[in-house]
């Protein structure tokens, strides 16, 4: 049976195509033999370059599907099957449409040598070319966009060939558990993009996909002798649920990973509406904390922390403040996380640090101001270099000033945080760590470094009354700091019941709204010891009595 030669009639496509009968591909144009590295005669059989095509209808409707070429590559394609009645033999034409960047071998993309995966550029090609220009309905999918947390700190901890091995070991995870027609790459450093398409008719599948894409990130590796236990921020878009356009679907993915780093959600996050308007309302809060910084619409206020043996005022924190011009005050919950997400944090918490010196250089010698600082800024800015030119600039004394530090200061670059934190500490200047308690390796981080003083988080002292697991907590805290030798401050104490046990306990200090609220310094000047450092404690029982608010 002789059939006219294919691809003396269709060399010029820039499609692939092929008569297949009984499976077998019995012509094929110049384009597609190219791709695929062979001439007619030793081409493999279906099964080994594009098995999808074994089952799927020929209803002359394009599918996602891989083709493998004799070198090893793997390229994501849509291909389409029509019957074909040749010769009064039941025959197949194929049809294979390559992503734009292929016009034969010679410009198939190269993976990238680390997870063998294609690179950012190919993956959005190939989705390109997989939905079209969004004129007609394509296939159903989901789009998830996965960043593997704390990356940052595998590589320091263990180097760069652990961090590459466990790249690499993510990368075969994703090619062994995702099916061939999934489009996988790694977008850039540890953040992976993931295409699964299923049918239009069942959106429930998106679920599915999305667990398995969970579990291939949450697990524990063995790479370079080392047991590694990853997680991953993933955020995800459905296809043409969300939108039908690609573009606009990384958009939404992006904004939905975003929006799983910020919760740091165990699970993945679907894109929702309500996240686009989040990003306009927090891009414009971010042009608005520029401009508070040059127009001065930042103002501190300071809460007294009280010493329980003399019921007197040691130490104030500085707490920051912003008098937006048409929105008044904005709590700082709201405009900090996107003043550490932009780096406005570093020159705002500059500022910080040196009105509140400032200020406090004005107090009795006595008392001390006590400053947070942001886990970002202690990673991005010179926070030693900062610490010794507020010294200087404002005279305070380095023994008055205390730094407040989260255990999230541990979660990136460790060993260089510590040693910035003991240059600090060896000015004279205390080290606090705050909310303490509820972090999983608060033990092993008091163990890193030798904190002068802990603070209990407040949701222990509000539990304390009712319940006594918080109150074992507390009381274990408090003889842990007595057992290092650091002091600990009861922090969010609201009522008298809870200061009264307190006063039971190994506590050296307290801060609450019951020893006062954050207010202007100089609305502190009555409290005691915010004058006179030799008054006496037995005049002075209970500075709640008066300034209770």
């Amino acid at each position: 049976m002789a059939f006219f030669p294919l691809h003396h009639l269709a060399d010029a496509a820039s499609e692939g195509l092929a008569i297949l009968y009984q499976d077998r591909i019995i012509e094929a144009n110049r384009p597609l033999l190219s791709c695929i590295g062979t001439d007619l005669q030793n081409i493999p059989s279906l099964r080994d370059i594009l098995p999808a095509a074994l089952k799927a209808p020929p209803d002359n409707s394009y599918r996602p599907g891989v083709l493998l070429t004799l070198e090893g590559q793997t390229l994501h394609i849509q291909f389409r099957l029509t019957p074909l009645r040749r010769n009064d033999r039941d025959c197949l034409a194929l049809a294979i449409t390559f992503p734009p960047s292929l016009s034969g071998v010679n410009s198939t993309p190269v993976p990238e040598h680390v997870t063998g995966l294609f690179g950012k550029e190919e993956f959005q090609k190939s989705l390109g070319a997989f939905f079209g220009n969004g004129a007609t309905r394509q296939p159903a999918g989901i789009l998830l966009h996965a960043n593997i947390n704390r990356f940052h700190t595998i590589s320091e901890r263990y180097g760069s060939r652990v961090a590459d091995g466990v790249l690499a070991a993510i990368g075969q995870r994703l090619r062994t558990f995702l099916t061939e027609d999934c489009i996988i790459a790694r977008l850039a450093g540890d953040e992976f993009g993931i295409f699964c398409p299923f049918p239009y008719e069942h959106p429930a599948q998106a679920t599915r996909w999305a667990q398995i894409i969970r579990d291939i990130f949450h697990t524990t590796l063995s790479v370079g002798g080392r047991r590694i236990h990853l997680t991953a921020s993933i955020g995800c878009c459905l296809i043409p649920f969300d939108t039908y356009r690609f573009e606009t679907a990384s958009h939404y993915a992006e904004l939905a990973l975003n929006e799983a780093r910020r919760l740091q959600s165990p699970d993945w996050i679907s894109f929702n509406p309500v996240m686009q308007a989040d990003v306009h309302h927090r891009s414009e809060l971010e042009h608005d904390l520029q401009q508070a910084l040059e127009t001065n619409q930042f103002f501190l206020e300071f809460q007294p922390l009280v010493c329980l043996r003399t019921n007197r005022v040691e130490c104030v924190e500085a707490l920051l403040r912003w008098q937006h011009p048409t929105r008044g005050v904005i709590a700082p919950s709201e405009f900090i996380p996107i003043a550490e997400e932009s780096g406005l944090i570093v020159p705002i918490g500059r500022w910080v640090l040196l009105e509140a010196c400032a200020q406090a250089s004005r107090l009795p010698a006595h008392i001390r101001i006590a400053i947070n600082i942001s886990a970002i800024q202690f990673l991005h800015d010179d926070i030693y270099a900062a610490v010794i030119q507020t010294l200087f600039q404002t005279g305070l004394a380095a023994d008055r000033l205390e730094l407040e530090l989260t255990e999230s200061i541990f979660l990136d670059a460790i060993q260089r945080n510590l040693e910035t934190m003991t240059k600090i500490r060896a000015l004279g200047v205390k080290i606090v760590m705050d909310d303490f308690g509820i972090g999983f390796s608060s033990l092993n981080y008091l163990r890193s470094f030798p904190f002068d003083r802990i603070k209990i988080d407040r949701s222990f002292i509000q539990d304390m009354l009712n319940n006594p697991q918080a109150q074992s907590i507390v009381s274990a805290i408090m003889a842990l700091g007595h057992a290092m030798s650091m002091e600990v401050i009861a922090e969010g104490v609201e009522t008298a019941a809870q200061l009264d046990m307190l006063r039971h306990t190994s506590c050296t200090t307290a801060q609450g709204f019951l020893m006062g609220r954050p207010v202007p310094l100089a609305n502190l000047s009555a409290y005691p010891g915010m004058t006179d450092p030799q008054g006496d404690p037995e005049q002075t029982n209970d500075v709640s009595s008066g300034h209770h608010s």
